[in-house]
């Protein structure tokens, strides 16, 4: 199946995610430690309204279909998920790692090891000398990153069984039923389960497979849909707009169920509009920038570190809202972007070294 990888607007909107991820936690945690403020709550209620955890799913959804779709097998897409999955993440592990023995060390016990193990696997864990550390979370793997792992897996093993599945099936039984799944896990979520449970499901990707599933009928179908599909992902947005407009209500694990679904049809229906026509000119030519040059995974990976640090330091509790948040964006993105580019002409050398 050939679908035009670069030139779409995946890059634009993954970028939107990480920033808004980034202040979501960044709001999360001014609340916990200076209270309410209005100018905090206007940005969490931008960067919420479409649910960034949900379009970062929903590509990820389609792009992982796409990648399964190019490879030659199993071995091949695992071989570049583990390249761009886990080879940054181990580096961040280090990195960690070594940021908590110098402004922590009075923290650290046997515990850190449990955290080392997981964080190699790319589970989300905080281990206990940690919990009364700054923030109280050590994760640089962050639970998002933990369920698309899982995800991948699944997939990756599935794939040749996935893609023969019949057309009306996705709309009628495979979608329906993964967003009934997504109200149980609610349901279960509120009244069933322990804390312990709750955590597990929190992990797995039980609760969120239906974004990921949107994402990967869109890329298994988008020759049968063609224009239809920017139709759905603009009307998803106008149903938003119109549903929260109404009060209406809304149920569903981690967001309601019909502005994760808007959501979803929203990114994956917009987000994958290519002006193939004008090549890498123009428009193309910068949409294609953000999708070549991507450093949000990045930005998922080391935002949490610098949240920590921040809040050691004392910088949280004395610093001016607005020049708090310009320092975590500036840092957060310096930080992404020389990790981002040290690991490019690293695997450029070894490309380079290999061909020579």
């Amino acid at each position: 199946m050939k679908y035009e990888s670069r030139n779409n607007l995946f890059g634009i909107i993954k970028y939107w995610a990480a920033y808004a991820v980034l202040m979501l936690h960044y709001d999360g945690i001014w609340r916990i430690r200076r209270g309410y403020m209005y100018e905090v709550e206007t940005v969490f209620q931008r960067v919420t309204f479409f649910p960034p955890v949900i379009i970062f799913l929903t590509i990820s959804g389609f792009l992982t279909a796409g990648s399964l779709a190019r490879s030659s097998g199993m071995k091949e897409f695992f071989v570049k998920k583990i390249q761009r999955i886990y080879i940054p993440l181990w580096i961040s592990t280090v990195i960690y790692l070594i940021t908590y023995l110098v402004i922590a060390k009075e923290y650290i016990d046997g515990s850190i090891l449990i955290w080392l193990i997981t964080s190699i696997l790319g589970v989300a864990y905080t281990p206990s000398c940690l919990k009364d550390f700054a923030t109280g979370s050590a994760n640089g793997v962050l639970w998002t990153v933990t369920v698309l792992i899982e995800l991948y897996i699944l997939t990756g093993l599935t794939w040749k069984y996935i893609k023969r599945v019949r057309g009306w099936m996705w709309p009628v039984l495979i979608l329906p039923g993964l967003a009934l799944i997504n109200i149980l896990s609610q349901y279960l979520s509120n009244n069933v389960l322990g804390s312990g449970w709750c955590k597990l499901l929190e992990r797995s990707f039980i609760p969120y497979a239906i974004f990921f599933f949107i994402g990967m009928a869109a890329f298994l179908f988008q020759d049968k849909l063609g224009k239809l599909l920017l139709i759905l992902g603009i009307a998803a947005v106008a149903s938003i707009l119109i549903y929260d407009r109404m009060g209406l209500p809304d149920y569903g694990y981690y967001t309601g169920i019909i502005r994760g679904v808007c959501t979803a049809v929203a990114a994956v229906g917009i987000g994958s509009w290519s002006p193939d026509r004008i090549g890498d000119h123009g428009l193309a030519g910068v949409f294609g920038l953000f999708s070549r040059i991507d450093f949000t995974y990045e930005m998922y990976l080391y935002q949490w570190l610098i949240f920590n640090v921040l809040v050691a330091m004392g910088l949280y509790d004395t610093m001016e809202w607005d020049v708090l948040h310009d320092a975590i964006i500036w840092q957060t993105l310096g930080v992404a972007v020389s990790v981002w580019a040290i690991s490019y002409l690293g695997r450029k050398s070894v490309s380079w070294h290999r061909d020579k």
